[in-house]
């Protein structure tokens, strides 16, 4: 293949810190990375929203902490803005919420399952009660050198 590959990674998984560090190294000198990161917008969250955080990514932070990782990283800053709350609804929790609803049909009968879809269905209500507390902000980073 000729020319840039783009590759996605939920590189939330291993914290954004050691992503930082580890999409470095595989980038080339001029190469970029755009990623998102959940972010607080405001301090002491409602605690259902700290409960629901603390309990998937215990380790989220700020925007300040994300240009400090991005800086510590070695990686230069290109631009960062936050991701518009309906961009969220109209390409991800909208489909979700049809989803689950179909998979709620599918398997009508299988408590555990319907367990997990009760789980998934929770992420897009917390979003629409508690959209003030956090976002996803995006970022685009280039290793210089």
């Amino acid at each position: 293949m000729n020319g840039p590959s783009l590759r996605f990674w939920p590189i939330f998984l291993i914290g954004i810190e050691n992503a930082l560090h580890v999409c470095r190294e595989r980038l080339c000198p001029g190469g970029c990375l755009a990623f998102t990161e959940a972010v607080w917008r405001k301090e002491n969250p409602p605690s259902e929203v700290k409960a629901s955080f603390d309990m998937d990514y215990p380790t989220m932070g700020w925007v300040i902490d994300v240009l400090a990782f991005i800086d510590q990283a070695g990686l230069e800053r290109i631009g960062h803005f936050t991701l518009p709350d309906e961009a969220w609804w109209d390409d991800f929790y909208t489909p979700m919420q049809r989803r689950i609803a179909e998979l709620r049909g599918k398997y009508a009968t299988d408590r555990d399952t319907l367990a997990v879809l009760d789980q998934l269905a929770r992420e897009p209500e917390l979003q629409r009660q508690y959209a003030d507390s956090y976002a996803r902000e995006f970022f685009v980073v280039r290793r210089t050198c």
